[in-house]
């Protein structure tokens, strides 16, 4: 399976998913124009992912911005995902934010009560 690497821009950002590694990296500002042009890519490649998954699937969120619409969006992404904790697979979702933003931290914690997935939290200096 490919990697999916999308470059960062104005109101996009990184993304590196590798299926050999498991490690799956959304970092920056989260506000494109159509939120679900922007994150179906992703949904479709981590449906694929599942299938087959790596040992250990680690999804990291270092997010500095995120709307409305892109929060709609990841958590319809983190829903593929859910099989997989589900099935009781390794997968944990790192929440990385910058410190003393408790806005981004609090979508972190409403995703998570949302979902039932368990978090790992932690402040970072952006």
């Amino acid at each position: 399976m490919k990697k999916l690497h999308i470059e960062p821009y104005l109101q996009t950002p990184e993304v590196n998913f590798d299926a050999e590694t498991g490690q799956l990296l959304i970092s920056g500002k989260v506000y494109p124009a159509d939120a679900i042009e922007f994150f179906s890519p992703l949904i479709e490649w981590s449906k694929e992912y599942i299938t087959n998954p790596a040992d250990k699937t680690e999804l990291i969120c270092e997010i500095e911005y995120l709307n409305s619409a892109s929060q709609k969006q990841l958590v319809e992404l983190l829903l593929v995902f859910k099989s997989l904790y589900d099935e009781k697979k390794s997968f944990v979702v790192r929440w990385k934010y910058e410190e003393g933003d408790d806005d981004i931290l609090s979508v972190g914690e409403l995703v998570e009560h949302e979902l039932e997935i368990p978090f790992e939290y932690e402040e970072v200096t952006f």
